[in-house]
């Protein structure tokens, strides 16, 4: 399957909050080995509602939306490896703080892994799971999913999320 979404301020602007919600409602039914989220520019967006108590292992969150760290660490929780490959720009602290409260809190910090690119040339955005791989122009933002125009493509032909997994355990480690 490949999904391309083009996506402006006036077209398809929830479309790609609604994918991130599915593959997210995916990895929580049945969460990857390893999860590798790239992303230069990283805030702790609103992902996925739980205002109805759908999701049972995000209930010590409450019935609300389900900001990404959290997601992130519950699937760390379930077993997932979470690697984040993110810059040192300090739109990122927040996020990076709270994802490491988090993890600690949930006593998965071995499981969630940041790293920080020392070269400052990370431009590639990309969430790579067991099978699927999406990569595009977006940050992982409240712009980058709400405002701005991106690009994002999902791919789940094996063949191609073999090579991406390939790709992102050879330039961010983790686990195969």
């Amino acid at each position: 399957m490949n999904r391309v979404i083009r996506k402006s301020k006036a077209q398809s602007a929830n479309e790609v909050l609604d994918l991130l919600g599915a593959l997210f409602s995916a990895e929580l039914i049945n969460p990857s080995s390893c999860l590798w989220l790239v992303s230069p520019w990283i805030s702790d967006v609103d992902i996925l509602d739980n205002s109805t108590g759908t999701y049972a292992s995000l209930t010590r969150f409450g019935r609300r939306r389900i900001r990404l760290a959290e997601l992130l660490v519950t699937l760390a929780a379930e077993g997932a490896h979470v690697v984040i490959a993110t810059t040192s720009d300090s739109h990122n602290d927040n996020f990076r703080r709270r994802l490491t409260l988090l993890a600690r809190d949930a006593r998965v910090t071995e499981r969630v892994n940041v790293l920080i690119d020392p070269t400052g040339r990370l431009h590639t955005k990309a969430l790579t799971g067991d099978d699927y791989a999406l990569a595009g122009s977006m940050n992982i933002t409240y712009n980058g999913i709400h405002l701005r125009e991106e690009y994002v493509e999902l791919r789940t032909e094996s063949d191609f999320v073999a090579q991406a997994r390939m790709d992102a355990f050879d330039r961010f480690g983790g686990s195969l």
